[in-house]
């Protein structure tokens, strides 16, 4: 086959690819690596072209089969319209549904095998049928050895066509897939996904490094091109080490893209020879002159990370679950600096700190948001008037109106609440009591001098009645950017309601927008950096020195 890249210099880059060859699209964010992969979805079409998505979802509620065949086949017509959507960029349709699609095809693969084997041997044909066993491998089979090949000792199994099970190659207890890691999950769809495609496919996988640690993804990859000779494959990477790891592999370098309003129509880019080094600029726009990792609260499935990470494109953004795993991150990469030279940064919420508290963070090198937390950068009013003129230019729609229907829908939610007001006080002042009561805390002088009866205050002033004062407030101005601020709204229904207001269908797919604008709306991308100005000054600033 042959793929066309539109080019800025008008006539467009021809890419010759045949069954078994890969070709690695590299470029700094923004180059329009993802862009080019949507082109090719919508221009190529048909049954023969399967994308995975970056902003693919991994998490699966269940390893149940839920699909008929009947239902499947309707899905396959909705996905591929829904794919060819110049939207499906950056939004993935029916996410959870996909993987629950993959699970099906993989079983029926595996169901249709054995039927063939079974005719042979109902026919009395058992040399045929030993013949069919030997030339063909299970597809569960298949997907095991790769997860082997992998490093990921845990392999799958099909039960009675109703739930896909895992189990630890070591032994043990089996469990759904909906419990496995999230590296091996993620690693298990993927290879699903490409196992169950018809030869002669054309495999677009976007970010293939993505919940995967370094290590196993090159060997892993590596097995799949392996596993797949009849189909061909490109890969979208930030990961350069891949394509140098395929000395066979084609390279196009993306340095820019012109987009014409939501759609990227040509491309600055060259295509390299198999086995050339890539370009030291290219190396030093993807990888930093230095390198620089941002530790943030989280896990690859939270809000932490696709926002960050877009907003603070130039870095490595690693989510490391609580803020104490991030302060413990940021403190062990400084205190051994001279041994690597990663320049470690922290990003945690402000969760009521102090200024005295946020500022002996930042003199570690851990950054407090100037909001609450991270929720309260999706839902400003920033984020919310950037998606409205997004809604507004898509859909035909006054972004005006849509903006006063999130605000109406929001406090809507706020008064519908009974005791919101309450909670939200009660909320805020918690970690204050706790903290107070942390300090009183006696150290273990006083508890040897105390002996078995500790003093400790029997009351103490509680910040409530003020919170509750302070809430209430806000309310009655109308001031939901305050709200939104301070206190941890996503416990109620204020985000789904503001979500519906501007016709996104969830408050996922809004979030999933607001990260899409910030890659678009550099005032946008501007103004949240605001919350976390100490970060952004930092960052600005020179690097650490190498000494």
């Amino acid at each position: 086959m042959e793929l066309k890249i539109p080019r800025l210099s008008g006539n467009p880059l021809r890419i010759p690819l045949a069954m078994g060859e890969q070709l690695y699209l590299v470029g700094a964010n923004g180059t329009g690596k993802s862009a080019l992969l949507q082109h090719w979805v919508s221009s190529l079409g048909g049954s023969s072209v399967k994308r995975i998505s970056a902003h693919r979802q991994t998490w699966l509620s269940s390893g149940n089969l839920e699909f008929t065949a009947r239902s499947r086949r309707q899905f396959e017509r909705n996905s591929k319209s829904w794919d060819k959507d110049a939207n499906a960029r950056w939004m993935e349709h029916s996410a959870e549904q996909r993987q629950s699609a993959v699970l099906f095809d993989i079983v029926a693969k595996d169901n249709a095998r054995y039927r063939i084997i079974g005719q042979h041997i109902d026919d009395k044909n058992p040399a045929k049928a030993t013949e069919v066993a030997s030339k063909s491998s299970s597809p569960f089979r298949q997907l095991n050895e790769l997860l082997n090949l992998a490093t990921l000792r845990v392999a799958l199994t099909n039960v009675n066509d109703e739930e896909i099970l895992a189990q630890h190659t070591s032994g043990g207890q089996s469990y759904s897939i909906a419990k496995m890691s999230d590296g091996e999950r993620a690693a298990a769809i993927m290879a699903a996904n490409v196992l169950v495609v018809q030869s002669g496919t054309l495999l677009l996988i976007d970010e293939p490094e993505r919940h995967l640690h370094r290590s196993i993804i090159e060997p892993f990859l590596s097995a799949l091109f392996a596993q797949r000779q009849d189909c061909a494959f490109v890969i979208s990477t930030h990961e350069i080490a891949l394509p140098m790891a395929n000395s066979t592999a084609h390279i196009a370098v993306l340095r820019s893209c012109r987009w014409s309003g939501d759609t990227a129509v040509a491309w600055d880019t060259q295509l390299l020879k198999s086995g050339v080094n890539l370009p030291e600029d290219l190396k030093q726009n993807i990888l930093g002159s230095r390198p620089r990792i941002l530790f943030v609260e989280g896990t690859a499935n939270s809000l932490d990370l696709p926002l960050y990470g877009t907003l603070f494109s130039e870095l490595s953004v690693i989510p490391r679950g609580s803020y104490e795993e991030v302060i413990r991150a940021v403190k062990g990469l400084r205190s051994s600096y001279e041994y690597h030279h990663v320049d470690a940064i922290g990003l945690i919420d402000r969760d009521d700190r102090t200024e005295a508290e946020v500022s002996e963070l930042a003199q570690e090198g851990v950054f407090a948001l100037d909001v609450h937390s991270v929720e309260s950068l999706y839902y400003c009013s920033d984020a919310i008037h950037s998606v409205a003129h997004r809604q507004a230019g898509s859909l035909g729609r006054v972004s005006d109106e849509l903006i006063a229907a999130a605000t109406r829908n929001a406090f809507r939610a706020i008064h519908d609440d009974a005791d919101l007001a309450e909670r939200m006080a009660a909320r805020r002042s918690e970690r204050r009591l706790a903290d107070q009561i942390m300090k009183l805390a006696p150290d273990w002088r006083e508890i040897i001098r105390f002996g078995q009866y500790l003093q400790m205050p029997s009351t103490m002033e509680s910040p409530y009645a003020d919170e509750l004062v302070r809430f209430r407030g806000f309310v009655d101005s109308e001031d939901l950017d305050s709200l939104v601020a301070r206190y941890p709204l996503k416990e109620s229904s204020v985000h789904d309601r503001i979500a519906q207001a501007l016709e996104c269908g969830s408050k996922a797919n809004f979030e999933r927008m607001v990260v899409a604008r910030i890659g678009d709306d550099a005032n946008l991308a501007r103004q949240l950096k605001e919350y976390i100005k100490p970060l952004a000054d930092y960052l600005d600033a020179e690097p650490p020195d190498e000494a």
